[in-house]
């Protein structure tokens, strides 16, 4: 039994731990109380540091400071984006077509569907076996009514890593004026998120993903695009969510998010070789272990999402946290669910085996110590509660 080691933490897509440097920033900030609206020197203080915090995540993702929304959360992220945008078109009498993907976060989907009941016209496109959706398909579903695109950069469940790029640019060949969104909120520690390399008008960004604190993220939203606010009480964040900043948090992000996007290519190449490490162990072990989505560089670098026939995915979570590994099933927001993941459905993955798909999402600081005991874990899991 691995009870008297140390835990190996595995769930990295669900939230982090907050690296060394955001928490020191965090605990610098937090006895700054003052009220970032207001004119004393205890309100002026905290203004200054919050706006240092906008200023480093607008150079982390090559935008401009004022481009820059903090947010609670990347779900409120999304939900600002989409709603903030299309909304108005609605209420306006206006027709409005937005398309995403099958195996959007909820946080996209279930908003889409929402506004879909206040009259949205919404396409989802479907993916191939690996998760990867293609860009002519996107820019084929346009319509003349079309105002937005919703893609996520990297998918939180089988780490696949979509071609924002791509689609983007196809839409400027085309001369298409459609905005696009991504949600990127898996993506800073693994993927070059640039907002002109991408090519996108409004980003998500998400604190507790990227080695920083809960409660926390960003909207980037670029300079003329139309968003209004759907969180009203307050003029704070350009009159776009009202509400007190919480500037100890915005701080400890903008340290950790400035860290995610440094030295990502060295990272990736360190990370890559331990997750493929792993791989091996788990096949090894397990020979008839599947692995689900994108494999090569079309798939993030920390994530692997196996299915081992036989063994039902949430029953193999319990074991191996007893066994002092974290790993999960899908996403943290569809934990409940007794339907299979609606992105394990999309895949095309047998019936038989959509309930067995098991995330595992690494730190960057896994060692090929820790990757060995997630694979024995996942074995010996397997031997006592497989059924065929």
């Amino acid at each position: 039994m691995f009870l008297t080691k140390k835990r190996v933490y595995a769930d990295a897509a669900a939230a982090t731990p907050l690296s060394r440097r955001a928490r020191r920033e965090l605990l610098r900030l937090l006895p700054l109380y003052g009220n970032a609206g207001a004119l004393h020197h205890e309100a002026v203080e905290a203004k200054k540091e919050l706006e240092q915090a906008r200023k480093i995540i607008a150079e982390s993702i090559g935008a401009h400071s004022d481009e820059i929304i903090f947010t609670a959360s990347g779900t409120e992220g999304n939900n600002l984006a989409l709603q903030g945008l299309l909304r108005p078109i609605l209420l306006a009498g206006t027709k409005a077509h937005a398309i995403t993907i099958v195996i959007e976060h909820q946080s996209v989907l279930e908003p889409l569907r929402q506004l879909k009941r206040e009259g949205l016209e919404v396409t989802e496109v479907g993916v191939d076996s690996q998760g990867l959706v293609f860009p002519n398909a996107v820019i084929d579903a346009i319509r003349p009514e079309t105002t937005l695109i919703s893609v996520q950069l990297v998918n939180s469940e089988v780490g696949t890593i979509e071609p924002v790029r791509d689609i983007a640019k196809g839409l400027r060949r085309g001369g298409h004026k459609i905005y696009v969104h991504t949600d990127a909120s898996q993506a800073p520690l693994w993927v070059d998120i640039n907002v002109e390399k991408l090519g996108v008008d409004m980003m998500t960004l998400d604190g507790q993903k990227v080695l920083g604190p809960k409660g926390i993220g960003v909207l980037y939203i670029r300079r003329g695009t139309p968003v209004e606010s759907i969180l009203w009480g307050g003029k704070q964040e350009q009159g776009l969510r009202g509400g007190t900043e919480n500037t100890p948090q915005a701080g400890s992000f903008a340290v950790a998010l400035a860290d995610a996007q440094h030295g990502v290519e060295k990272r990736i190449k360190k990370m890559t070789a331990t997750r493929d490490f792993l791989w091996s162990e788990i096949k090894r072990q397990l020979p008839d272990a599947i692995l689900n989505g994108a494999t090569g560089e079309a798939r993030v670098a920390n994530n692997l999402n196996v299915s081992v026939p036989g063994l039902e995915a949430d029953m193999a979570t319990v074991s191996m946290d007893a066994l002092g590994v974290a790993v999960s099933t899908r996403s943290a927001c569809n934990i409940g669910s007794e339907e299979p993941s609606h992105v394990i459905k999309a895949l095309g993955v047998p019936k038989e085996l959509a309930g067995t798909a098991i995330r595992i999402t690494l730190l960057p600081d896994a060692t090929r110590s820790d990757m060995r005991r997630i694979a024995n874990a996942l074995f010996e899991t397997a031997e006592r509660y497989k059924t065929s």
